[in-house]
């Protein structure tokens, strides 16, 4: 995480941190700002870090992002309901660029919207893009319900808890990133909901069913 320098990892893996030192121990997450402070000694972490809020010139700008949030808003307003359709949104964006912004665009990579709330609205509709956020609404609901009303412990515990963390820090990241759109942090995420539902199964198995004692 620290050699690839994605800064929108750091913040997905904070947020999927908290919540299993939260229910590991809650104490230690006074630690964390201490642990923060320490990483933003080290100069290129610091200067990677810092340049969220304070670009450093075009290297590690943030204006092309801003560039295509707007676009994929202007996408959004004018095919709101079934979106420019699949993989359209590379080769059409600059039909959609906003007129105030200047050309020529930032540096940065324009094949995507880097936000998958904006970018499946656009490219699939509005409500396929709440259709998604409502199958992971759900899957943490069932995972998150089944460890409050169950409070299962072993593996199942492990992995309920896992998968919610994973879900958590992949909707933190998909506010900066296409994330789902690469295929192997969609195969991880695929991976965990079915553990997640694997683990659900064997909490919610009565006594002597095949599916809890797997």
């Amino acid at each position: 995480m620290v050699l690839g320098f994605t800064r929108s990892i750091w913040l997905g893996t904070l947020a999927g941190g908290l919540y299993l030192l939260w229910f590991w121990r809650r104490w230690v997450i006074a630690a964390v700002p201490v642990v923060l402070l320490a990483a933003l000694l080290v100069g290129p972490v610091r200067e990677r870090a810092e340049s969220l809020v304070r670009p450093h010139g075009e290297r590690d700008s943030n204006e092309f992002r801003i560039v295509v949030w707007r676009t994929g808003l202007e996408m959004i307003r004018a095919h709101p309901w079934l979106g420019l359709g699949p993989e359209q949104v590379g080769p059409q964006l600059n039909k959609y660029v906003p007129a105030d912004i200047a050309r020529p665009l930032p540096p940065g990579y324009y094949g995507h919207l880097h936000n998958i709330y904006i970018h499946y609205a656009a490219e699939r509709g509005i409500p396929t893009m709440l259709a998604m956020m409502w199958l992971m609404g759900k899957a943490l609901w069932d995972f998150a319900s089944t460890l409050w009303r169950k409070r299962p412990l072993g593996d199942a515990r492990f992995v309920l808890h896992a998968a919610v963390a994973v879900i958590l820090s992949l909707l933190v990241v998909g506010c900066f990133e296409y994330n789902l759109g690469d295929s192997e942090v969609l195969t991880m995420f695929l991976t965990t909901v079915c553990f997640g539902y694997l683990a659900k199964e064997t909490v919610d198995a009565p006594p002597g069913d095949a599916a809890a004692d797997a």
